[in-house]
């Protein structure tokens, strides 16, 4: 499907603009119900984490023969808790961001969508799905800190190149996949840490597990990413 081609079926839609408006204002209203629910039953769980350095420490021991070895030294940079209210930030940004394009920035929300643009919804998923895939990444036992900052930050990439396959495909004839291709693999390089680290874990029982554990991560895989299957089919 083209620009043209789009922007046919925008035109030709039957929901109006004052009812996106109405819908969008009623789910800010939820989303904040839910977010404000959430942070403070979120203060009530007790739950922390260390997340670790693991700079290289190096040793030098006089000779002869002279010898240098270089080992991981663990440090523990910060400890975070109260995961309830880091969940809670979730329905809270979505919240934010549905305020935003039904009242703050409503006319220039209508202008992209008669183009087959809705940036404002990438900006909220740069923050909501990169915090998301983070914590799902410390649940696996990503704990160094800064393999969490590349997770946060390839993540928040793929969402971007969401973005840019939406702005450069707006006037082309022939859909433009670069923008796609590169989310793709920015997006699942944390996934193959995540199933590295969930794998792991398994071996490390020494117990067989069972199906609905593997289960349950290839679902978190498959809900996470059903937004790129929304903008495959679109432009399809």
């Amino acid at each position: 499907m083209n620009a043209e081609e789009r922007k046919e079926i925008i035109a030709k839609s039957p929901i109006s603009f004052a009812y996106l408006k109405r819908f969008n204002t009623a789910a800010g209203i939820l989303h904040l119900i839910q977010g404000i629910l959430m942070l403070s039953l979120g203060t009530m769980l007790e739950w922390e984490r260390n997340l670790y350095t693991f700079y290289t420490k190096i040793t030098i021991t006089q000779g002869p023969p002279l010898v240098f070895e270089v080992v991981p030294d663990p440090q523990v940079m910060i400890t975070i808790g109260y995961i309830g209210v880091i969940v809670a930030s979730f329905p809270l940004i979505s919240a934010l961001a549905h305020f935003i394009i039904a009242f703050a920035k409503n006319d220039k929300y209508n202008e992209n969508l008669k183009k087959g643009m809705n940036p404002y919804r990438w900006y909220e998923y740069v923050f909501s799905s990169s915090i998301m895939i983070t914590l799902i990444a410390l649940f696996l036992g990503v704990w160094d800190f800064w393999s969490l900052v590349m997770i946060f930050t390839l993540n928040a990439m793929m969402i971007m190149f969401g973005y840019l396959m939406e702005k450069l495909n707006q006037y082309t004839k022939k859909t433009d996949w670069s923008a796609f291709i590169l989310g793709t693999i920015s997006g699942g390089l944390p996934w193959v840490v995540l199933y590295a680290y969930f794998i792991a874990s398994i071996l490390s029982t020494g117990l067989e597990v069972p199906t609905f554990v593997y289960a349950i991560i290839f679902v978190y895989f498959i809900v996470f990413n059903i937004f790129a299957l929304n903008l495959s089919l679109i432009h399809i």
